[in-house]
Formats: C-alpha cells, sequence, structure tokens
C-alpha cells in the first residue's frame, strides 16, 4: 500500500534478489497494516494534500539537523489542523527531528546526533544503492537522500514506522525511497544487491546478532560498505551482557556487546577492513521524553544516584559506532 504512487525499487536491484519470494513476504507482512490500532490512518493520510494539491512546488531541506519540509503558509488552517491531528495520532516518535509545514516534531532521540558520527565514514551517496536495516520512521533515508542515491530501501516490519514515513512521502514524493514492511530475518532475499547497508540499533534487541551481520554483509556487493552502530557496554575485554529479564527497563534486549565484542561479531561475520569510528556514552541530551514522546526515556532507566549505572545495575548504555567492508564472494 502506498499513498503516492513510486516505482518498485526492488525491480532495479541485483539479478541475484529473489522477486517472487519478496513478493509472497510482502503479502504476509501487509496483512497487518488493517489492524484495528492503525485502522484509520489510511483515510486520514489520504485527506491531507498532496504536493500537486498545494500548486506550487515545496520547500524541502533534507540536510539539516531537522528533516524539514513545506512551510506554515502552504496550507490552510483545516489542513493544518489535520495534519497536527494525524502527527500526534502517530506518537510515539521515536526519531527525528522533522519540521512539517512549520510544527516541528522533537522526537525521543536526537537522532542528528548519530548522523553526524556515521556521515563521514559514509563517502560519496550519489548514484548508490542503499539499504537501511530497522529503518523506523526513515529519518536516516530522508538524510541519505540528501546526496541523490539511485535508491534507498528501508526494511522495518513496525505498522506505526510505516504510516509515519508514508506521511513525509504524502509530500516529498522522492521516487528513489521505499518502504518494506520486512524484518531481518528477510535480508537473505536481497543477495549482493546493496552498495551501502546501515544496520543501526537492532543487533542487541535480537537473539542471533552473528546471524544478522552474516546476512547484512550478503546483502552486499562485493566492495560494499556497512555502517553498524549498536547499544554497548563501556567495559574492556570481549564479552556480551545478557541481561537477566531487562536492560535499562527494556525487555526486549538480548546482548549488549563492549566495543571489542561487536567488532569481533563483526570480523567473524566475514566483513573485512574493520574499524570502530566513534563510542559515545547515551545521554539524555541524546534521549529523552517529549511532547512527542511521553513514555519514560533514558533518565528514567538510569540509577538515579549513579549514571553509570541502570537501574538493574548493569553498565549504563553506550552507542557505538563500526565501519566495515565486503571484500569478497
Amino acid at each position: 500500500m502506498m499513498f503516492c504512487e513510486r516505482p518498485d525499487l526492488i525491480q532495479q536491484l541485483s539479478p541475484n534478489v529473489n522477486f517472487d519470494e519478496i513478493q509472497r513476504i510482502r503479502v504476509e507482512c501487509n496483512k497487518k497494516l488493517t489492524e484495528p490500532n492503525y485502522a484509520d490512518l489510511p483515510d486520514l493520510l489520504k485527506q491531507l494534500p498532496t504536493a500537486a494539491d498545494i500548486g506550487r512546488p515545496i520547500y524541502s531541506d533534507l540536510s539539516s539537523d531537522h528533516v524539514t519540509f513545506g512551510k506554515r503558509e502552504d496550507l490552510t488552517a483545516a489542513e493544518f489542523s489535520l495534519l497536527e491531528k494525524v502527527i500526534r495520532r502517530l506518537c510515539p516518535w521515536r526519531k527525528g527531528p522533522f519540521n512539517l509545514f512549520g510544527f516541528e516534531i522533537d522526537a525521543e532521540w536526537r537522532s542528528n546526533l548519530k548522523w553526524d558520527r556515521i556521515e563521514p565514514c559514509l563517502g560519496e551517496l550519489r548514484d548508490r544503492r542503499i539499504l537501511d536495516v530497522g529503518c523506523g520512521n526513515g529519518y536516516y533515508m530522508f538524510r541519505a537522500a540528501a546526496q541523490n542515491p539511485k535508491l534507498i530501501l528501508g526494511m522495518d516490519p513496525s505498522v506505526q514506522f510505516y504510516y509515519s514515513f508514508e506521511l513525509m512521502q504524502r509530500f516529498l514524493q522522492l521516487k528513489n525511497l521505499q518502504y518494506e514492511r520486512l524484518g531481518f530475518q528477510h535480508l537473505y532475499v536481497f543477495e549482493r544487491a546493496f552498495d551501502v547497508a546501515l544496520c543501526m540499533g537492532i543487533l542487541y534487541h535480537h537473539r542471533s546478532p552473528l546471524e544478522i551481520l552474516r546476512d547484512l554483509r550478503n546483502s552486499l556487493e562485493v566492495g560494499g560498505l556497512a555502517i553498524i552502530e549498536s547499544q554497548t557496554i563501556n567495559d574492556n575485554g570481549s564479552f556480551a551482557l545478557f541481561p537477566k529479564s531487562r536492560y535499562a527497563r527494556a525487555r526486549n534486549v538480548f546482548f549488549v556487546p563492549t566495543r571489542d565484542c561487536l567488532i569481533n561479531w563483526i570480523k567473524r561475520a566475514g566483513f573485512k577492513n574493520v574499524e570502530m569510528v566513534a563510542h559515545t556514552k547515551v545521554t539524555s541530551d541524546e534521549q529523552r521524553t517529549t511532547d512527542m514522546m511521553q513514555f519514560e526515556s533514558l533518565i528514567d532507566s538510569l540509577d538515579p544516584n549513579d549514571d553509570n549505572l541502570t537501574v538493574e545495575g548493569y553498565p549504563a548504555p553506550y552507542r557505538t559506532v563500526v565501519r566495515a567492508e565486503r571484500e569478497f564472494l
């Protein structure tokens, strides 16, 4: 389901891609788009004006911290009210910031800070084929789109994130971006399909991080680049924390590696020229509760007497960025 006509970018990928299998998976995944919790969103999105309805080019800026498009005067009062209703309906906003027609979406994560860490590693993106695994609402896809790559394919099974992405595309209509409601377990269908792959913030949420990394490597063309970003702990040695029940209040965290462990995972998965490019403690400057995400955030997950520990007594979270390449078949 798309809310504006765009080409199927998967048809432009390598002949090694299993198109029949992708279509089968699409049908299965898209059944969830009719879940009752989101049943009103398709109609709400269709009520919003498109760029054609507005009747003039819409200002956009994808190269600044805020992914920005539109100005307040582009919309009538009723249209702006509907836009705000849709934005708030899509809360909580996890990644951002965005600015839509003057309405600022201050997301939980200031994702521009993470983008600033990875952008110097990416090199020239023009005419490149890019994959973003666990793309969320597409913030990094839009930032990468500023360099006019050949295509960017985002994968994320979340229905909420899908509709957030389609809200942006309702106005931007970028024909080189595509969102697929696929998960990391579907990477196997993309054999040697991409020049650049982003894998940011997903490894520790899954039981088999090494399997994800191997499939990520196989999705790259020979000579392809992977940017792998993960939650880590700041400790020496190569090991991973396996929390008893929760880590920083989150249930869906399995292995939290040290930076050396993360690097060794990536090497064992077959990547070459592996280099750590950032290792940063997470602070409330980067992750916090906002008007657009009013649930518990970082400050609630740390020991109130020692921010070097989580509320469970584990080492506090860091974020580590690693650059790696696929050199061989």
